[in-house]
């Protein structure tokens, strides 16, 4: 089985794991498909775009805010654009609201599933912003490489500790192994030093890029709301909505025949079968399945009874 692993000269460095992903696009010809997950407002995208410069800053290749994304076709156009180069990263942000796990085999699940299954050469780090894996399709999910859990958020030093995770699945079971990064610092003299690394502090990322990143969001989640409200004008006209103005349905109903009129009218006003049987002449049996099968016809007695 694999096991994520970076080895050092001699003094270990900051940020393995971002070295280990580095690694992967520009030695290994590989790509990395990163899940972070994490509670709203608890630092997952600002912590990937963190990541990302990180990253870039090791190889050298440009990360921006024309690299951050909100949905699948903004993605796709992104990756045809030609101006990516082997190692570029890409952010995802919300996935889920174009790609959810309901939405089982629609054509969006498809194209992504393609997309994820055959884009390795391309040597790309993708990462999905996401409260939870779950609400992704259980086929991209197992294409992961990596899952990030945010953790906490340290004011005091501007940093937010995650839990990175190297992810291996097995068919003999549907959740994946979940494996440290092991560091090994190899000495001049003596054995090598080998850590695990539970935890990864990053710092804060570059303020003019949360500038423009926030303002991306911002114009994201409001045509999302148009959208929305659009979806829901239609449900209201259809009046499928529980907030639409229901009208009154009107019912087309048999006639009754004269039999039928006659009961209804007379039991309507006497103080029961007897009485009415007494006035119409008919058995206190007749005049019950008289009343009934005006009933089942949709009449009600309230409708024959006259004012005193």
């Amino acid at each position: 089985m694999a096991v994520p692993i970076v080895i050092y000269k001699d003094k270990v460095k900051k940020h393995s794991w971002a070295r280990w992903m580095v690694n992967r696009t520009t030695k290994k010809n590989d790509n990395n498909l990163v899940s972070v997950i994490g509670k709203t407002g608890s630092g997952k995208t600002w912590s990937a775009i963190s990541i990302c410069e990180i990253m870039s800053k090791m190889d050298g290749v440009h990360f921006g805010i024309e690299h951050i994304v909100f949905s699948l076709k903004a993605l796709m156009d992104l990756i045809n654009s030609g101006s990516l180069k082997k190692g570029s990263k890409i952010i995802f942000d919300e996935p889920q609201a174009s790609i959810s796990a309901r939405d089982f085999q629609s054509d969006a699940n498809k194209v992504f599933n393609l997309l994820v299954t055959t884009f390795r050469h391309r040597n790309l780090s993708l990462f999905f912003c996401t409260p939870f894996e779950s609400l992704l399709d259980k086929n991209t999910r197992k294409l992961f490489h990596v899952r990030i859990e945010t953790l906490s958020k340290n004011l005091a030093d501007k940093t937010c500790r995650l839990k990175p995770r190297f992810l291996e699945y097995s068919d003999y079971k549907n959740d994946p192994y979940r494996k440290q990064l092991i560091v090994v610092r190899r000495k001049k003299k003596g054995p090598s030093q080998v850590d695990k690394l539970f935890f990864w502090d990053v710092p804060k990322p570059d303020k003019e890029l949360i500038d423009l990143y926030e303002a991306k969001k911002m114009a994201f989640t409001d045509q999302l709301n148009k959208n929305i409200s659009a979806r829901l004008a239609k449900f209201d006209q259809a009046g499928k909505s529980m907030t639409a103005e229901q009208k009154e349905e009107v019912i087309e109903r048999k006639p009754l025949t004269a039999r039928q009129e006659e009961v209804m009218k007379v039991f309507a006003n006497s103080k029961g079968f007897k009485e009415a049987s007494e006035k119409i002449g008919l058995s206190m049996g007749n005049i019950h399945k008289y009343k009934k099968a005006s009933e089942k016809k949709g009449y009600k007695l309230e409708e024959f009874k006259e004012d005193v």
